[in-house]
Formats: structure tokens, sequence, C-alpha cells
């Protein structure tokens, strides 16, 4: 999913660590090897509003500590190990010679209340998700992005056939797809779906669960306890259970790692923790590919009708060459990441063309494209357009941080001055007035997608996302047309041509957007405990954590 959390243009962002339970001794490295052990309390820890464990209902929260939950109670078809389909609840899936239906053969499995668990809660939750796909399901349709129809010719087997042919890559959208219990559910879909968002199963504990836990304690600010779900279709949990807990702030976290109690794996605040961690006895700090991007987005509607330099590529290309991207790591992420290079990530690099690069920090060639433009410095040193309006531009943001300081910063050096609008209703700030983004010059957004294949990270420019995901008002039926034709396109080399183009289109050809700088995966990683691959998301993540004794 194009993920898939969001604060604002933010996705799947906040900090995770998991803290050993208080029985466990302390290991130093100069003890000898440590064995594996079954039992203890895996305690993790998320950071902020944006990791608050809202709901369990994945239609109603995309919080960080939402997607940690439903990994734990909810059976999901396939799972993921970095760019690596794995099976989860189905055991094996055959495709049709035309890429268009794949029928998957599920385990035996049982609700944690006992009730059967087959391919008709699948299809349930299948149909349920596509009949409101644009209001009450909104916030997990992605998962089912193409699909056609659904069908449960039996309860161990369920088949999902797409409109068009799916790469097998694509299929990695359904580790998002959450089953959920019909026998619960089904008396929850009234007032035209919207009942689906007011449900809350927390309410009820211990709560129905079909993954390897159960929740039995639910507390969104405190601590939220998981239990071994006994009638898991998979490998059964070597702990005695998961403690979801809350911390203020990442300086609570990076206190708890300094204990010697934890191990962490993080996404935006993974780097300040790791750096404050970094040193301390019995940790070690691993980096994954990125899976995120930060990018500087620039009104590109043509109905727009002041700031008409803005329009003009050349003025964007200046911007960007103005921007010190090195500067931005450094300080943004203690130098855990790399220059934004694409709107696609890193764990996606195998689909950025090699023409595609992170452009270079050159103020003195930014200064003299706008000086060939004729956009001349006024007595304060802030560039006048040629139409005479000044080149002062409003910077869209949920917050003032350090990227719009530097931004700042960094166009004022060549003529351009930026004013930072903080909003807490960043989409329709962007969009407006009414989806017609008439009104914003320049937005930051931040976006962090867990899935290998790329197509929904390509889908934010497409003209249908105005309104909702499409921050740089961008529209161009071309980049629309070869966003359908590689979606269905199965010969890789011809698929990664489509998707190389549609980059040259959005980064050079129009420069809708900069990207600014891709966050590394960063994990601190303890040696209390064992099992723990940050790159897997599915239930395995939480199956094979285990203790360490030696």
């Amino acid at each position: 999913m194009l993920t898939r959390l969001r604060r604002g243009p933010t996705r799947a962002i906040g900090t995770i660590a998991v803290l050993a339970t208080l029985t466990v001794a302390c290991q130093s490295a100069d003890q000898g090897p440590l064995q594996a052990a079954t039992g203890g309390v895996l305690r993790v820890g998320v950071t902020g509003d944006l990791g608050r464990l809202e709901s369990l209902n994945p239609m109603a929260t995309n919080l960080f500590g939402s997607w940690l939950a439903r990994q734990m109670v909810y059976p999901s078809l396939i799972q993921l190990n970095g760019a690596d389909v794995k099976p989860a609840w189905a055991e094996s899936w055959t495709a049709s010679s035309d890429g268009r239906t794949y029928t998957f053969k599920l385990k035996k499995g049982a609700w944690s209340d006992g009730k059967p668990l087959t391919s008709d809660d699948a299809l349930w939750t299948a149909e349920i998700i596509l009949k409101h796909k644009d209001g009450a399901a909104g916030l997990v349709a992605s998962a089912l992005d193409g699909v056609k129809s659904v069908a449960a010719p039996d309860p161990d087997t369920f088949v999902v056939t797409y409109a068009d042919p799916l790469p097998p890559t694509a299929l990695s959208s359904l580790a998002y797809f959450s089953v959920l219990p019909k026998h619960v559910w089904s008396s929850h879909t009234g007032n035209g779906g919207k009942d689906l968002m007011s449900f809350h199963p927390e309410d009820k504990l211990p709560m129905v669960s079909g993954g390897p836990f159960t929740v039995t304690e639910f507390n969104p600010n405190g601590t939220t306890i998981f239990e071994p779900n006994k009638g898991y279709y998979g490998e059964p949990p070597k702990v005695d259970a998961v403690g979801l807990e809350v911390f203020e702030n990442a300086e609570g976290l990076a206190r708890a790692l300094k204990s010697g109690d934890t191990l962490a794996w993080g996404y935006t605040d993974g780097p300040a923790i790791a750096k404050s961690v970094e040193g301390s006895k019995g940790v070690t700090i691993q980096r994954t590919p990125a899976q995120a991007v930060a990018m500087l987005n620039i009104n590109t509607n043509p109905k727009k009708k002041d700031h008409p330099e803005l329009k003009d590529v050349k003025v964007r290309e200046a911007m960007s060459l103005a921007i010190d991207r090195k500067e931005l790591i450094e300080v943004e992420l203690n130098g855990f990441g790399q220059p934004g290079r694409s709107i696609l990530v890193p764990s996606q690099d195998s689909y950025v063309p090699g023409t595609i690069a992170a452009d270079a920090f050159d103020p003195v060639r930014a200064n003299a494209i706008l000086d060939e433009l004729g956009h001349k410095r006024g007595a304060d040193g802030i560039r006048v357009a040629k139409d005479g309006s000044r080149m002062e531009y409003e910077l869209v943001v949920w917050e003032l941080g350090r990227v719009a300081e530097i931004l700042q910063k960094n166009l004022k050096a060549v003529g351009i001055a930026l004013k930072p609008e903080i909003t807490e209703e960043y989409t329709a700030t962007v969009a407006a007035p009414d989806g017609k983004y008439l009104d914003f010059n320049l937005a930051f957004s931040y976006w962090s997608y867990l899935e290998p294949d790329p197509s929904l990270s390509l889908r934010i420019y497409m003209c249908d996302a105005w309104g909702s995901t499409n921050f740089a008002g961008y529209c161009d039926p071309k980049y629309d047309k070869l966003y359908a034709q590689q979606r269905v396109t199965l010969d890789v080399a011809e698929r990664k041509t489509m998707i190389a183009q549609m980059q040259q289109m959005v980064l050079r050809d129009a420069r809708a957007t900069l990207p600014l700088y891709h966050p590394d995966g960063v994990h601190v990683i303890s040696a209390k405990w064992a099992g723990i691959e940050p790159l897997r998301y599915g239930a395995d993540l939480w199956t094979r954590a285990r203790r360490n004794e030696g």
C-alpha cells in the first residue's frame, strides 16, 4: 500500500522499539554466545502521536501503531520479506495464464473465539472494501487496487480476479489486505457503510483475532497487551506476550534504549534515536534500504493565475540546484540518509533508471539560470519576476521544522523567499479551493512505501489523485496512460522502460516535485533478542522474535 501511515502527507512514520522483559538477564559481548529461548514479554515502543494505537479498526485509523497491531491480529493472504512475497494464511497460490486470476490455497485456522477461519471471511472483507472503496474503506482500498472480483469456491480456497493482468511483483499489495471476522463485523455495515469506520473491536476484550496474537488489554496512550491466539494457522509465537507501549517522545524511547533492555527498528525518528545511543554497550545499529522520500512539490496546475514564473521548468531546476541535500541529511537525519533522487524510494531502486540522479548542490548555476531568465534581484536581495511580482512563495507544511528552515536559507541565497504556512488540514490547503489547486505555491511532503512494487508510488501523481494524494497539482493524460500500461505489463524490461518514462516526465520534463532526501531504515538491535528481521512485514516479524539466553 501507499503507506501507509499519514499525518498530512506523511506515511509510515514513527519509531518502534522492542523492549526485553525485565526478567531477562543482561548479557554483555564477552559472556560468550547466546542461545535462543522461548517465553518472555516483547515490549514494543512507539513514539509520538503518529505511533499511537488509536483503534484496532483498520478502516478508522492510518497511524503507525495501527499498522503494527494489524500484523499481529488480522490474517493476511501473504506477507513480505523485503522485496520477496511469502506465504501467510495462503500456503500456496497459482496464477492464470493471462495473469488476471490468482487462486490461493488457505491453511486451516480459527478465530480466537473458536469460530472457524475460512475463505468466506476473506470474501466478505474484500467485497465490503470494494463496495466502499471511495468511502468508509478508503484507507485500506489500495490493497485491492485493480481487483475486479473475488470468490470463495470452498472454505480453503480464495480467488482474486484483476481487471487487467497483474505483474507478479504487484501482488505485494495483498500483504496489506487484513481479513476481518465476518461474524463480528457484519452487523456494523449500516449508514451507507459509515458504521464500518465507527466500530471499535477493541471495546470488547479479548478481541476476536485470527492472527498470531489477540488483544487482552487496550490503552491507546499506555500499553496494549497482545497474547497468543491458540487457533492461529501458522508458526506459534515464541513469546508469552507483546506489549505495545506509547512513549511520549523520541527522547523517552532513547532513554529506554540506553537502559540496556531495548532493541528498536525505526522510521523517521530512527536516525535521531540511533545517534543518541551510538556507542552504547550491547546494541548495534543497522541500516536497511530507505523506504521513504521527502519532497518539495511545486504547483504545476496551468490554470493557476499568480506567480506564472513557477510554471517555468528552468525556474524549478534553479530551485532544485539551490538546495543543499547534504545539509538536509546531516541536520534532519543525523547523516542516516541519501540525497533525494526519485519519486520512488531506494528499496524500489531497480525501477529507477541511471538517467535519474539527485541534483547537485550548485547555487552558482542556480543564480545564473535565474539571471538568464530575467528575474532580477530587488533591493532586499529577493528577485522580482518579469511580470513584476516578488518571488516570495508560501510553503505548506504541517509543522515548522529544520527542513523548512534549511529550504528558506538555501532559496534565499538565490533570491527566492519562502514563507512557511503551517496547517493541520494539509490536503485541503494544498488542493484549495475545492480540489482545484489554484492557491498553493510550494508544499513539503513525506511518503513511505513499504511494498517493493512501484505502482502505488507512481499513482500519487495521476490526474484522479487530485484532492487526495497529489500534492503538486500535476496532471498529464500521457502519464496516466503509461501508468495504466505498466500496471498490466508482464514483461519486466518493458515495464521498467515505461516506469522510467514516467519518472522522466515528473522529475525532468515538468519538475513537478523536487526529491529532497531518502531517510535510511535505522535499526538498533540488542543482544538480548534474536529473530528480529526488520525487513519483514507480516505475522512472521512477530512470531520469530525470541529471547536470548547464555
